[in-house]
């Protein structure tokens, strides 16, 4: 295995074992989440990155969060482009919008772009949800999913297992 599926994997188990908050975890999931169904490359997806870093937010739960969504963003893309389609063609709102991309930073968000738009809107949405689901998931099974680990010392062997193939990797 390489090193980046091993330290993926005991960023997951740390997210158990760590001691974080119910809280802190689901907040993390709900932003990656965010982050993941975002295109990247556009001050929206940034700005988003960076809310993560000033909050409470469980980075390890984030990053992971945002990887799996960001495999999901593939398949909400079309109703993304539905969804963003429908706000920019609706002729209340252009003048609105063209007013908005006058202003020096917002054509660096680009929320002229469907997908990035209908994302962010279908990100909205799912947020509360997102972070209700985990919070309930994580408060209920962290305990007995963390007591598992520590019995066999997963985390230390994954530690274990990183560093033997980091050190494979630069030789």
């Amino acid at each position: 295995m390489g090193p980046w599926i091993l330290g993926s994997l005991r960023k997951l188990v740390q997210v158990f074992t760590g001691g974080g908050s119910a809280e802190a975890v689901a907040l993390g999931c709900a932003l990656g989440m965010m982050v993941g169904l975002l295109p990247k490359g556009n001050l929206t997806a940034a700005a988003i990155s960076m809310f993560i870093l000033a909050t409470h937010a469980n980075l390890a739960a984030a990053a992971l969060s945002g990887t799996a969504f960001s495999w999901a963003g593939i398949w909400t893309d079309p109703l993304a482009h539905r969804i963003g389609s429908a706000i920019l063609t609706e002729p209340a709102w252009q003048k609105t919008f063209a007013r908005l991309y006058e202003l020096p930073l917002v054509p660096w968000t680009a929320l002229n772009n469907t997908v990035v738009l209908g994302s962010l809107i279908l990100a909205i949405v799912l947020f509360y949800p997102v972070y209700r689901i985990t919070w309930l998931l994580f408060h209920r099974h962290q305990n007995p999913i963390a007591e598992k680990l520590r019995e066999y010392r997963v985390d230390k062997l994954l530690a274990g297992a990183e560093a033997v193939a980091n050190r494979r990797m630069k030789s």
